[in-house]
């Protein structure tokens, strides 16, 4: 498909949608730290709940990298972070405060949520390192092949961050608490369901990816390709 998009490298131009993809990032790496207090159970194989949500995860991950860039994801990842460690601080307090008469759910509250700490502690690292993994590497193949190749990017970047997501995630949050063998193969089951569900759902994130370019007028790169191409 032919564009007609002007060029910006850099911090040179004001995006006008970035809020409604910011804004879902952030609700999502809140709902991804509750899930991530259950195991479910995948036709007989452990993984974690948070890998429902993830899906639309990808989506608003692959976007942002691809439309406004690494700098951008970063300054967001940034405030994504202050929001998870508001979320920890504020839930170990409730834990913590003693219960009002008569309610009579507390032990149940303080075992789930005591785990609130070193989960969301292990969530944030891993959110942290593999968003903004992905989108380094999806920028800086962007800038290596001209915005060509959308499929190979993502897929690549993905494949890499998911390696650091599950390395990281898994041993802090788990390791010591879960046998050995279920946390590797959680790990694994993981890193495949990702892989996955990234390749369904790329031709609707191309799509929407086109889609936002389009609507913002622009072909973003965080530093200057030798030539130019849009995607």
């Amino acid at each position: 498909m032919k564009t007609h998009l002007k060029v910006a490298v850099g911090d040179t131009w004001q995006p006008k949608a970035l809020v409604y993809f910011a804004m879902p990032m952030m609700a999502l790496m809140l709902i991804t730290e509750v899930l991530n207090l259950k195991f479910i159970n995948f036709f007989g194989i452990s993984i974690i709940g948070s890998q429902i949500s993830y899906v639309l995860s990808l989506i608003v991950a692959d976007i942002l990298s691809e439309v406004y860039g690494y700098r951008r994801v970063r300054r967001l990842l940034w405030v994504g972070l202050g929001g998870l460690i508001v979320y920890a601080l504020f839930m170990e307090l409730v834990v913590i405060l003693p219960p009002a008469v008569g309610y009579m759910n507390n032990a149940a509250f303080v075992t789930l949520f005591s785990q609130v700490p070193r989960i969301t502690g292990a969530g944030i690292v891993a959110y942290f390192v593999t968003e903004l993994t992905n989108s380094y590497v999806m920028s800086r193949l962007k800038i290596r092949f001209t915005a060509r190749y959308f499929y190979g990017r993502a897929l690549t970047s993905v494949a890499i961050a998911q390696i650091i997501n599950v390395t990281v995630f898994y041993t802090l949050a788990f390791a010591g608490v879960m046998p050995l063998g279920v946390i590797f193969s959680a790990s694994v089951v993981s890193w495949i369901a990702v892989m996955l569900c990234e390749i369904i759902v790329l031709p609707f994130t191309k799509r929407l990816a086109v889609f936002v370019k389009e609507y913002e007028g622009i072909e973003h790169y965080d530093s200057q390709p030798k030539e130019i191409q849009p995607l």
